[in-house]
């Protein structure tokens, strides 16, 4: 009895149909074969389908698997914009937190600190297409 694998059993029943599709005079008796490797025929032929060796097949699978790599690098990107968005819209609320640090710690009125924070939140919404601060005391006193 000898083993042979799943894939070696394909290979073998496939060279048994590209020997007699050439009209060689090489042949390759499946039934000896398969009794040999103690396996119906029908199993055989089911690893054959199942492990199908030729080159269309190899084109199809790549194919597949090329589309499928183009599936996984647009899901990358859309996942990479929507971390830098998260990204962008953490860095708004840290500006958040730190302007109304800056009114509560110096009351009304334009600092520089503020200014700054002001301008930095705007270029980030901008980015995103929010809307602008325009001036911080409008929105805390109003």
């Amino acid at each position: 009895m000898a083993d042979y694998t799943k894939e070696e059993i394909a290979l073998i029943l496939q060279a048994a149909e590209i020997l007699k599709k050439n009209h060689s005079s090489l042949k390759i008796n499946v039934s000896a074969f398969c009794q040999e490797a103690v396996i119906s025929r029908k199993n055989a032929y089911k690893h054959k389908k199942k492990f199908d060796f030729s080159v269309s097949s190899r084109e199809e699978k790549i194919k597949e698997l090329e589309a499928v790599i183009e599936q996984l690098e647009h899901k990358l990107q859309l996942a990479e914009l929507r971390a830098a968005d998260a990204d962008l819209y953490w860095e708004l609320r840290n500006i958040l937190v730190a302007l109304n640090h800056d009114y509560k710690k110096k009351g009304p009125g334009q600092t520089p600190q503020r200014l700054r924070l002001i301008a930095a939140y705007n270029k980030i919404s901008n980015l995103l297409g929010l809307e602008s601060l325009s001036c911080w005391e409008s929105a805390e006193d109003g």
